[in-house]
């Protein structure tokens, strides 16, 4: 598994991230909570891929 670690915690692998996709599908897209996890799931890969960690 990829761990991205910041300075706040450690972030969330990739495996995570299909994980919640997964669920957030088997849920027919209704649980919230999955869908906010996915977001900042996303959005910490997009940071580490621009190279904005300091």
């Amino acid at each position: 598994m990829n761990i991205i670690a910041n300075q706040d915690k450690v972030g969330t692998s990739k495996f995570d991230l299909y994980l919640f996709k997964f669920l957030y599908l088997l849920s027919f897209k209704k649980s919230k909570w999955l869908k906010k996890q996915i977001v900042q799931v996303t959005k910490e890969f997009e940071t580490v891929k621009n190279g904005k960690i300091f």
